[in-house]
């Protein structure tokens, strides 16, 4: 009866390694791309366009490229309100709610150019379906280093989901172009490799590696989550590792739907 529930015990914390890295990463993806769509659009100076609504509030503290030191400003997507849907609906299917600071050196398209968007606490930025909305803390980075692949990085990014669950994630990715559908990133699809590690619910550390690159299609009702890909997971005190397939029907289906398997065990779990 001792080892059954030890057993019991180790797939539940490694399934939440793997619950928690899908949402923090998904999150995090969804976050930039509707920011990189919009600095992206040609109605950069007039309003919102692409992903985020023409309600959205943009203040610039520097509106030109011509001073040579990039452009910054808060984007302000409004109070999270006091009844579902929670915050202000996005082509994207995400809610948002809350500000994010920006800080562009140059044009997003332009090789060496530099995005950072900052969550401070302050703001209270959420992110999620409207019913079920996550808090997202900290800065988040994408690089053009040639004009051919995007760096994204994040350190200790604070995220609490809709249950106040703490997770703590940080990454070191790359972005690569698979489909260009023209100004701004709705239409594309992308891949996303590199590594990643955090701290789960329960306080555990974890590691992740993408075995197989996560394609995303940036569509509606697809653009939530990854349609393909494989990545693992290892948890650092149980030495357990957890295989997740974005792709578990084989069927590179919109589904929002993940597999995570330990020790020949599966189980599926959505990421909205």
């Amino acid at each position: 009866m001792m080892n059954c529930n030890k057993t019991l015990t180790e797939l539940k914390e490694n399934v939440f390694s793997a619950e928690d890295n899908a949402l923090a990463e998904n999150e995090c993806n969804s976050t930039i791309e509707a920011m990189s769509d919009w600095v992206a659009n040609t109605k950069l100076y007039k309003k919102a366009g692409g992903i985020l609504p023409g309600s959205v509030t943009i203040f610039f503290i520097d509106s030109t490229f011509k001073d040579m030191d990039g452009i910054e400003g808060v984007i302000d997507f409004g109070f999270r309100g006091n009844a579902k849907p929670y915050g202000l609906l996005c082509s994207d299917g995400k809610y948002r709610s809350g500000k994010i600071r920006f800080f562009l050196s140059k044009p997003i398209e332009v090789p060496g150019s530099f995005f950072q968007l900052t969550c401070e606490q302050k703001d209270s930025f959420y992110t999620g379906s409207g019913n079920e909305m996550t808090w997202l803390s900290g800065i988040i980075s994408i690089e053009n280093l040639d004009g051919m692949s995007l760096i994204l990085k994040t350190d200790s990014l604070n995220v609490v989901d809709n249950f106040r669950n703490k997770i703590s994630w940080s990454c070191n990715r790359t972005i690569r172009l698979i489909k260009d559908a023209g100004k701004g990133i709705w239409g594309d699809i992308y891949s996303v490799e590199g590594a990643a590690k955090g701290m789960n619910r329960d306080g555990e550390k974890f590691d992740v590696n993408i075995d197989e690159p996560l394609i995303k299609k940036m569509e509606l009702n697809c653009s939530k989550t990854f349609i393909i890909g494989k990545l693992s997971i290892k948890n650092d005190v149980a030495n357990k590792t957890i295989l997740v397939n974005y792709d578990p029907y084989n069927n590179e289906a919109c589904d929002n739907t993940a597999e995570a398997e330990i020790n020949g065990k599966k189980t599926l779990f959505k990421v909205d």
